[in-house]
């Protein structure tokens, strides 16, 4: 006699249980992707942001050079040199000489500029107006301003640009010392970051390294003097001004790594 046996019941019951199995699995696999994503992707995008001001604050000291070159070549003389003449009659005595006439003429070697504060106006005003608070390296608001003897002029892709006092005060053979915020008013507006500080020579642009963040003096080049004007431990009134000569080398200030990858927090 054949006896016929109903297994549907144990198969369903089979089913449910991997249906079931399988959704914990998922939701497990879920929970796991979801931490990795939280912990790398911070990461990957403070990545790629500091990649995009590596690349534009290389593009800006190319066409920093390019302008004084340009500038050399039509004028018969540097920026420097240019600095001294339109200011041979000073008076040193007074502190209160501003370089605009000097940013005007070095900048209508771009391609186009606009100045965006008035004649005789500072970058702090520039801040001001537009809701902008600068940030030292540690991301501290700091309102000492390496650059502050001028308007601030914007080139057609949005920079903004400022130069600090004559080097007529000294007799030296360069200077003045040019700011630049390389992506302009968009953050961070933090020194070391998007805002980095130059000085003209004879013949080119570098970055400055001098030892004043308020004056201009002679570059040093010893890089552990260097480092310490490109600090996260620079005190509240004093700012990072010297960094551009670590991050166009891309090297840490420390000595070990990568400014973009290593040093920048």
């Amino acid at each position: 006699m054949k006896i016929h046996i109903d297994l549907s019941t144990y198969k369903t019951i089979e089913l449910k249980k991997n249906v079931a199995f399988t959704l914990a699995e998922v939701l497990i696999t879920l929970a796991i992707v979801g931490i990795i994503a939280a912990m790398t992707i911070p990461t990957l995008m403070t990545h790629l942001t500091h990649k995009k001001l590596e690349s534009q604050l290389k593009k800006t000291y190319s066409e920093l050079n390019i302008a004084a070159r340009n500038f050399y070549a039509h004028e018969d003389m540097s920026v420097h040199d240019a600095d001294i003449m339109l200011n041979k009659d000073m008076d040193k005595t007074n502190t209160f000489y501003f370089s605009d006439e000097l940013l005007n003429k070095f900048m209508s070697y771009y391609k186009g500029f606009q100045r965006q504060t008035v004649a005789n106006d500072s970058w702090v005003t520039f801040d001001n107006k537009n809701k902008i608070n600068q940030k030292n390296l540690d991301g501290t608001n700091i309102t000492s301003y390496p650059c502050d003897r001028s308007a601030v002029a914007t080139d057609l892709v949005g920079r903004n640009y400022a130069l600090d006092d004559t080097s007529a005060y000294g007799n030296t053979d360069f200077g003045p010392k040019i700011c630049v915020d390389i992506n302009g008013i968009d953050k961070p507006n933090r020194l070391g970051y998007d805002r980095f500080v130059f000085v003209f020579t004879e013949d080119a642009v570098v970055p400055y390294t001098g030892d004043s963040w308020n004056e201009v003096n002679e570059n040093q080049t010893d890089e552990k003097e260097i480092a310490k004007n490109c600090s996260y431990s620079n005190s509240p009134n004093t700012p990072a001004f010297s960094c551009a000569y670590f991050a166009l080398q891309d090297k840490s200030p420390s000595g070990n790594g990568s400014y973009w990858k290593n040093f920048l927090k």
